[in-house]
């Protein structure tokens, strides 16, 4: 799609640069960035503009990848705008074009650019909504299309998101739940209501979404269709990518907990599923591209894990994934010891950072 859309290749050559940048150490090239991208919002506007609105997959490609540039460099194109705005239209170009992401076809993953772009868009939409999306945002877009992977690979690890995709839309489930309920449960003054307590149908659908995480968690988990397509699978790390799938389902529980059911951080079921990503993390070699794949289940345990021990295990992997050039390593480690300096819930003290 790239070598042939401009905007396109213009915004992976910004991307390159500067994660290159940061990498090494070095200032980001903000001056030949800005002439690489200098073209593109006016032709993206053209294109959006189209009253048919047959936009094409190049632009989706194009507002989404708008949103992981500016989550990995902020205003890197001079512009205040922020990820969760590019997002918002990345998700209105889904919703409105024709067939959504399937087009003409019965389902969307027959064609792996399609599947692609959703499992992209997806993954950002969903680790946003739980963590520094606007409050008023939805991923109800995500369950358009989960018949498609009920019938075609439910149990498949999405080597996009790193996790299955039947988790994939359980997380969506667990967002929608928790931004309903930090509405309640948050006041006015970004305080938690001690006398804050679930519904009983909120209780009821928090109980069903814990079956099911559980249920999912037993599953075999298998490669994706392009690792088979591709020849791969000898390469295919089983134990790693079990391990990030495992990671990502206790995560989700801890979520499911503290914000839909309103616990403590020392319940005791919390502290078993933050225990359990602290032992998926140890079989996660440092510094590998696994360990960058698990910031959001890392920050998640940091936050409520009730021990120095793995307080210090957490930071160094955080860390870790910092030297990866990753900015959003960088804002979830300062988050978190921002939790630890004032024994605030994060989502209390959460901007506007994507920690993912």
């Amino acid at each position: 799609m790239a070598v042939k859309n401009d905007s396109l290749l213009a915004l992976l050559l910004a991307y390159s640069a500067s994660h290159r940048a940061r990498v090494l150490g070095h200032p980001e090239p903000t001056l030949r960035i800005a002439f690489w991208v200098d073209d593109i919002f006016p032709a993206l506007r053209e294109a959006l503009d189209d009253p048919d609105r047959n936009f094409s997959n190049s632009n989706l490609a194009t507002a989404i990848m708008l949103t992981s540039l500016e989550i990995v460099s902020p205003k890197i194109f001079g512009y205040d705008i922020p990820w969760q705005r590019h997002l918002g239209l990345a998700r209105e170009v889904i919703k409105v074009r024709p067939g959504g992401l399937r087009g003409f076809q019965d389902n969307f993953r027959q064609d792996p650019v399609c599947s692609f772009l959703f499992s992209w868009a997806a993954y950002l939409d969903v680790i946003g909504s739980l963590t520094g999306g606007p409050k008023d945002a939805s991923s109800s877009w995500i369950f358009d299309y989960e018949l498609d992977d009920i019938v075609d690979g439910y149990d498949e690890i999405d080597c996009i998101m790193g996790f299955t995709t039947r988790c994939c839309y359980l997380l969506a489930n667990i967002a929608d739940l928790a931004r309903k309920c930090d509405a309640e449960r948050i006041s006015e003054d970004s305080n938690v209501r001690d006398d804050w307590e679930p519904s009983n149908e909120v209780a009821f659908r928090a109980a069903e979404l814990k079956t099911a995480v559980m249920k999912s968690m037993k599953q075999d988990p298998m490669p994706c269709k392009h690792i088979h397509k591709a020849g791969d699978i000898e390469k295919w790390d089983k134990k790693e990518m079990e391990s990030t799938n495992s990671a990502y389902h206790w995560a989700a529980l801890v979520h499911l907990y503290r914000r839909v059911l309103g616990r403590r951080s020392g319940d005791k079921d919390v502290q078993v599923a933050v225990e359990n990503i602290i032992t998926v993390l140890g079989r996660i070699p440092p510094g590998g591209t696994a360990e960058s794949c698990l910031l959001f289940p890392m920050f998640t345990a940091g936050c409520d894990t009730q021990s120095e021990d793995h307080r210090a295990l957490i930071l160094n992997r955080l860390m870790s994934a910092e030297r990866h050039g990753m900015t959003q390593a960088h804002n979830a480690r300062r988050l978190m010891q921002l939790v630890w300096e004032t024994k605030r819930p994060w989502e209390t003290l959460v901007s506007t950072e994507f920690i993912g």
